[in-house]
């Protein structure tokens, strides 16, 4: 390979003339011959210059790190396409860390604070407040994906409590009024607000809300199950549910079939997150879509704005729109099953 002194011995020029044609340094007059003869040389001598050494120079890896909680979750498929294909956009690769690898959320502090990635997503909710608090301290750039930490204003999240009523106004407008939510951890922000979009769109429907028909469930399948079952074994169990989480929504389609029932003949069904596997389903499930693929971008836009500036941002992405399948339908059978 040809070197950049190579390139300066065949255009009659210093190495550091080369450094700054190739750099397009504005600040330096060299005549246009000159510019054209450098030029030249480096395209003669197939030069190519080492990114390496000029992003160790500048103090930069070019290399972003990503926190997930597993490589298997539809939802963070599309979180992650968007990133890796903005973070190609910028000139940049991103290094994945999944929280199912044991030891890995030392691994990703580690790796940003020795300055192993430039910056960092974390699009998990697992690490503790506290840990993620600590990080802040030492000003090394990282941006919350899908979370909010109180304290923290690097941040990039979906209007979730929106999502929650656009599912919860769906059902009502079926003519439901016995609709549970069965909902995602409500520690986690996103739970949260997708559980208090649900009771807002049902006090502006005048309809009662009853603690009965709400399971908390963690982000599971088996989860969803467990919970399903418990509202289908109430004595007057729901006409309709909205489930928080695509993955939990496959556990409690599992029960529902499992207790003997039809979708959508004997109950609706309809969740968050409109991924590969939801019109795969049978029936096919109405979704609420999110935009997952823009957040993975509107992310690796922000960390490079805060790697290069310093800015902070925090940014909430609207757009939450309901993809309407046959898994809802008008209220048929109000009676107890």
């Amino acid at each position: 390979m040809s070197t950049l002194k190579d390139v300066a011995k065949l255009a009659g020029v210093h190495p550091s003339v080369i450094s700054r044609v190739i750099n397009n340094n504005k600040d330096l007059n060299i005549k246009p011959a000159t510019r054209e003869r450098i030029l030249s040389a480096v395209k003669e001598l197939n030069y190519r210059p080492n990114l390496p050494a000029r992003n160790l120079k500048n103090s930069e890896t070019k290399m972003l790190g990503m926190a997930v909680p597993d490589f298997y979750n539809p939802v963070y498929a599309s979180v992650i396409h968007g990133a890796e294909d903005q973070a190609a956009n910028e000139g940049y690769n991103l290094f994945l860390f999944s929280m199912k690898q044991k030891g890995m959320e030392k691994n990703y502090f580690s790796s940003l604070q020795d300055g192993q990635i430039d910056g960092l997503l974390i699009a998990n909710s697992i690490s503790n407040d506290p840990e993620v608090l600590e990080l802040k301290q030492t000003n090394k750039p990282f941006v919350l994906v899908n979370r909010f930490i109180s304290g923290i204003n690097n941040y990039v999240v979906l209007n979730d409590e929106r999502g929650g009523e656009i599912a919860t106004e769906h059902l009502i407008n079926l003519g439901h009024t016995r609709i549970a939510n069965i909902t995602g951890p409500l520690y986690t922000s996103t739970g949260l607000a997708r559980f208090q979009g649900f009771r807002k769109r049902l006090k502006k429907g005048n309809i009662t809300f009853n603690p009965s028909y709400v399971q908390e469930s963690e982000h599971t399948q088996e989860n969803g199950y467990i919970s399903m079952k418990k509202l289908l074994e109430l004595p007057e169990p729901p006409t309709a549910v909205f489930v928080a989480n695509i993955i939990v929504c496959l556990g409690a389609l599992e029960a529902i079939y499992d207790h003997g029932l039809s979708i959508p003949d004997d109950i609706s069904i309809i969740s968050i997150h409109d991924t590969y596997v939801s019109s795969s389903l049978n029936p096919p499930l109405t979704t609420i879509k999110m935009p997952l693929y823009e957040m993975g971008q509107k992310a690796v836009k922000q960390l490079i704005l805060l790697i290069k500036s310093g800015q902070e941002h925090g940014s909430m992405l609207e757009n939450a729109s309901i993809v309407i399948r046959k898994s809802t339908s008008v209220l048929r059978r109000p009676e107890s099953f």
